[in-house]
């Protein structure tokens, strides 16, 4: 999943498994971890113009970028 195609797959079927949840299910708050996880994986593995690109395709703004990163630092706060 270190590329950019691979990243858009795992976001695109995070992002779609989201609209089917409550957003006040634990599960929904699980995705969002898995998420932020992605995020930070995706910093660390893609190129400034892939990860960019990998946000606008996907329509994530940076505010919603850092909302899931949150939950998963959250989700983890050994991490913090």
């Amino acid at each position: 999943m270190k590329t950019y195609d691979g990243f858009i797959v795992v976001f695109t079927e995070g992002l779609f498994e989201l609209q089917g949840l409550n957003s006040h299910s634990p599960i929904y708050y699980e995705k969002e971890q898995q998420l932020g996880r992605f995020c930070y994986e995706a910093e660390e593995h893609l190129f400034p113009t892939e990860l960019r690109l990998l946000k606008a395709t996907l329509g994530l703004n940076d505010g919603l970028w850092r909302s899931y990163k949150s939950a998963f630092v959250e989700g983890n706060s050994w991490l913090a």
